[in-house]
């Protein structure tokens, strides 16, 4: 594998150099060429004009990568937020004065009946600010 060769590319860089290539193609340069200096495989290269060809360049931009849709929406997860930040955990019939991955997970499910993994859990804990490795809800914002 080469190092130059696009696939450390975001999908936009990526988009807009198949969209150069296939234009500089169509004005005569070699797809040879353009794949060598540009550090793609010829077979990437004359895919894209295939494919442009067949469809236009709308077939070449870059495409949303799908994936399983999430589970709680923005303001449900600021709902929890507001709740973790604002609350001793006691106030909402928790036995123990400081949050837990656990703890966060089952306010989820009494709040709104979605049931998250632990590791779903900690994730959205982590976007808030909080870490992994300590308890939600002390002043360093840490989770355990």
């Amino acid at each position: 594998m080469r190092d130059n060769d696009g696939r450390k590319l975001d999908h936009k860089t990526l988009e807009q150099v198949r969209i150069r290539v296939v234009q500089q193609v169509e004005r005569g340069a070699r797809p040879e060429y353009l794949a060598s200096v540009l550090g793609f495989a010829r077979s990437t290269v004359f895919g894209w004009m295939a494919r442009y060809r067949e469809g236009g360049l709308d077939v070449l931009k870059a495409r949303t990568i799908p994936g399983r849709p999430q589970k709680l929406s923005g303001p449900q997860l600021r709902q929890i937020y507001t709740l973790i930040v604002g609350n001793d955990p006691r106030q909402l019939s928790f036995e123990f004065a400081l949050w837990t991955r656990e703890m966060v997970r089952e306010l989820i499910r009494r709040e709104f009946n979605v049931k998250l993994s632990v590791v779903s859990v900690a994730g959205c804990c982590e976007s808030w600010g909080y870490h992994r490795s300590v308890r939600c809800g002390e002043p360093t914002n840490r989770i355990s």
